[in-house]
């Protein structure tokens, strides 16, 4: 039977973990192990809750991994709680690893189908559901990237299980610590491998990525430039932010100003011009 780990990414959202904590104990296929990866949060609640949890659910095997206080939210350093999480447990006999955030809650299913579809495709070096979003007011799929509105529907980050054999080929470059998430899906397409988003599977939020990627469009553009994005697919990013197109396009030309690039010549490769072999 396979082998799956999972790490929960947690800043300060502890009144949402125990429901996603619930969630795992009642799938069908359970994880082996979890990993709350704690980003330098600094409300000492999260921690103590963490540890709260890992005695009432001893079944999960949850494992705290504290990482260095930072005093705000930083989109740039998100990353390193991937980084953490799978270099503890990378010698370890696993198949998959699965990455989740704390507010996010899956259906008793949701493993046990994603591996089923990894089971049936060995092309497939990651995979998620979609999520669907439930507010007290509304409940709808959440759409938020440039390729899924141009007709590629790669697999999110939370939510996804990646292949472990498609990490372990990763070696020349330590996990991005500013989008771990995007760079994975990359490598696997490099990689000659598929990371689609199975639109029958779903998971739930009830907070909206895109009321903080709504905030977030300076980050967008930098990240643009970090990853080499085509000219081509800048524009259809200012295009689709719509308002915010100047604000993601100074981001752009700050990151280009740094000359803050991406290390992994693949990566910028595969945006520069193979990102349309894909759609």
């Amino acid at each position: 039977m396979s082998k799956l780990c999972v790490v929960i990414k947690v800043y300060n959202e502890f009144e949402m973990l125990e429901e996603c904590i619930k969630s795992l104990e009642n799938q069908t296929t359970p994880p082996d192990q979890v990993i709350v990866s704690d980003d330098g949060s600094p409300n000492p609640k999260v921690s103590e809750e963490i540890l709260r949890l890992s005695k009432v659910n001893p079944n999960l095997k949850i494992k705290l991994i504290r990482l260095p206080l930072k005093d705000k939210p930083d989109l740039d350093t998100v990353g390193r709680t991937f980084n953490e999480a799978w270099f503890s447990v990378k010698e370890q006999d696993f198949d998959y690893f699965a990455t989740l955030d704390a507010d996010t809650v899956l259906p008793r299913d949701y493993y046990k189908s994603l591996v089923e579809e990894m089971e049936k495709n060995p092309n497939f070096g990651c995979t998620s559901g979609v999520i669907r979003v439930k507010t007290d007011s509304s409940d709808y799929i959440e759409d938020i990237n440039i390729g899924s509105k141009i007709g590629r529907k790669d697999a999110r980050g939370s939510g996804k299980i990646i292949r472990v054999s498609l990490l372990q080929q990763i070696q020349k470059e330590v996990f991005p610590k500013i989008d771990w998430d995007t760079w994975i899906n990359t490598k696997a397409k490099v990689l000659g491998m598929k990371c689609p988003q199975i639109d029958s599977i779903h998971m739930f939020q009830g907070r909206p990525t895109t009321r903080v990627a709504g905030k977030d469009n300076f980050r967008s553009g930098r990240l643009t430039y970090h990853f080499g994005y085509n000219p081509i697919l800048l524009f259809l990013k200012i295009i689709l932010a719509k308002r915010k197109g100047l604000v993601l396009l100074r981001g752009y030309l700050n990151a280009r100003k740094a000359d803050w690039r991406l290390e992994d010549a693949e990566v910028r490769k595969y945006f520069g011009w193979k990102f349309f072999l894909h759609l």
